[in-house]
């Protein structure tokens, strides 16, 4: 690795992603693995939610038992987060 690609690496930051699902009780945190991020058909960035769950070992009937509230899909990058996209649960059925 050449000096400049050395200085380029430690100057760009690294982007991560990941699910924050606001629960009554807790936060739940779900990495996300960089293949599983998407360009959806809006042109904005997305994963899917029932394949960070699996990877996580969790599965749809985990959010019920956990009264999750809200899904937010965010990235990180130099630890700021930013909210991507935002799912509230608070739907009556």
């Amino acid at each position: 690795m050449s000096h400049s690609e050395e200085n380029q690496s430690v100057l760009t930051p690294a982007i991560q992603y990941r699910y924050l699902i606001e629960c009554k009780d807790r936060t739940v945190e779900l990495e996300v693995e960089d293949r599983d991020v998407l360009h959806n058909a809006d042109d904005e960035i997305d994963c899917p939610l029932d394949v960070v769950l699996r990877k996580n070992n969790y599965s749809f009937n985990d959010l019920m038992s956990w009264d999750a509230r809200e899904i937010r899909f965010v990235e990180v990058r130099e630890d700021e987060e930013r909210t991507l996209n935002s799912i509230p649960l608070n739907v009556n059925l």
